[in-house]
């Protein structure tokens, strides 16, 4: 399958023009012609009950569709990727998350740590509990950014045509996930990288069952009440501190309230770091979706720092505070978006034109799958 072509900028990335391009997006594409919205399982039932050939020529369409779109997701993607230097699918695949040696960090109680079989039964139950709700994701990704690496990874094949239908069905181009960890990386400036890289091993219980699918950043941002070994907190020490005299394995009870606080003391300043980055980087191409660490309830004054820099990863990396000067940072700009009127208007109205971006897309491809009859057999 064609890597995307990349068209011209035509509007600006601030709202100055952004109402027009409202107005732009409710134009329906060419293939959008469609009946009664159907359910998205309904949808990829369809989309399968085609031939393989009508199946690929259905993505190839759905593909050209975004690259020509104009509304206004599709106009803050191409910024990024013409922008970007090299070859924006070239990304290393995604590895397994190191594991903490438990020989080295805690050789009084050997517990050899090992991945659990993601076939096992209750494995999907399992980590849907240890990752927590806003690790949860609507987009099928590609590509996702590694905090602890400071480089995009490969999950999957971009170009895989039933993720790219997935894909179109929850409303993202096949670009979307891409951008979005484009844009976490720009806004990463490696402040963080030894906390983020101890805090990206896996996460494992007691009983040394390893989760490939779970880092420690994942569990400790859960919000759940999780099993805390003492290989995995040892490591962390180790690790960050260089401390092997203050704890060793097996960790008293008594001791376990202090031995936490540290780790809260790496963990609470990597996660304001991490989450308000990938809060910002989900926005960019979103205007309503889950975020971490309880920034879903200040989507809006996120849409207004990006209108404040224009929509530009590099400006808002710029603008984006030092962890030591956040509360600061937070409190007054955070009231520079409050209390300006054309500011919250422009941030709404960039909240909806991504979320008619996300509609556009999910009509379109429906109306695809309309031209190709694959709705007709159901009636």
């Amino acid at each position: 399958m064609r890597s995307a072509t990349i068209f011209p900028i035509l509007i600006a990335l601030s709202v100055g023009s952004l109402l027009a391009a409202e107005s732009e997006t409710t134009q329906e594409s060419p293939a959008a012609k469609q009946r009664a919205a159907p359910t998205d399982e309904e949808l990829l039932e369809a989309w399968r009950g085609l031939s393989e050939d009508d199946r690929a020529d259905t993505i190839e369409w759905f593909i050209a569709e975004c690259d020509n779109a104009s509304h206004f997701r599709a106009t803050v993607e191409r910024f990024v990727l013409v922008h970007f230097e090299g070859d924006p699918y070239g990304w290393p695949a995604a590895e397994d998350p190191p594991r903490f040696d438990p020989g080295e960090h805690a050789p009084a109680q050997v517990i050899r740590r090992t991945f659990v079989s993601p076939t096992k039964k209750g494995y999907a139950e399992s980590v849907a509990k240890l990752r927590g709700v806003w690790n949860e994701r609507e987009m099928d990704v590609a590509f996702t950014y590694d905090w602890g690496l400071g480089t995009i990874v490969a999950v999957q094949a971009w170009d895989d045509p039933e993720r790219i239908a997935r894909t179109a069905i929850a409303g993202f181009g096949p670009h979307t996930d891409l951008v979005e960890a484009m844009v976490e990386m720009q806004l990463d400036r490696g402040e963080m990288r030894e906390a983020a890289l101890a805090f990206s091993h896996a996460y494992s219980d007691r009983s040394g069952n390893a989760y490939r699918d779970v880092t420690l950043y994942q569990a400790w941002s859960s919000g759940q009440n999780l099993e805390m070994p003492d290989v995995e907190c040892l490591g962390i020490i180790h690790t960050l501190d260089n401390n092997w005299k203050t704890w060793k394995a097996p960790v008293p009870g008594s001791q376990h309230k202090r031995l936490y606080k540290r780790i809260g003391e790496h963990f609470s300043p990597l996660r304001r770091y991490r989450a308000l980055r990938t809060s910002l980087a989900r926005l960019f191409v979103q205007g309503t979706t889950k975020l971490p660490s309880g920034y879903e309830a200040s989507a809006l004054r996120l849409h207004g720092f990006w209108e404040l820099q224009v929509s530009e990863p590099e400006k808002m990396r710029e603008f984006l505070p030092e962890d030591k000067k956040w509360d600061r940072w937070w409190k007054k700009n955070a009231a520079k978006v409050d209390k300006s009127k054309d500011v919250v208007e422009r941030a709404a109205a960039r909240q909806r034109a991504l979320d008619e971006s996300r509609a556009w897309t999910r009509r379109t491809f429906h109306g695809i799958l309309n031209e190709y009859g694959a709705f007709d057999k159901g009636e």
